[in-house]
């Protein structure tokens, strides 16, 4: 998973290679407690949070809310959130099926 943020002018590539389970907990909770059609500043905040925890803090809020354009901070989110729990679902999508 990769984010793309403009850091002083200049384009820098962010990756998150490991996905703990934990994060994919951590995801689950988030997508629960945000109202994606009506986004309080606070809950953007807290999701823009999140974002930083599942890169590992290689990044800051403020280098989110500086680094990406306006147009792409929510897809930006919901495509993280997406590929984490997508993850989970490709790893269990053939359980139970040979019962």
């Amino acid at each position: 998973m990769e984010i793309v943020l403009k850091i002083k002018g200049k384009d820098k590539v962010y990756t998150a290679g490991f996905i703990s389970a934990r994060m994919l907990r951590r995801t689950i909770e988030i997508a629960k407690e945000v109202n994606f059609e009506n986004i309080t500043p606070q809950e953007l905040d807290k999701l823009i949070d999140y974002v930083v925890e599942l890169f590992g803090g290689q990044f800051s809020r403020d280098d989110v809310y500086d680094g990406l354009a306006s147009k792409d901070l929510i897809p930006t989110i919901t495509r993280c959130i997406n590929q984490v729990v997508g993850e989970m679902a490709e790893a269990t999508a053939g359980e139970g099926k040979n019962e």
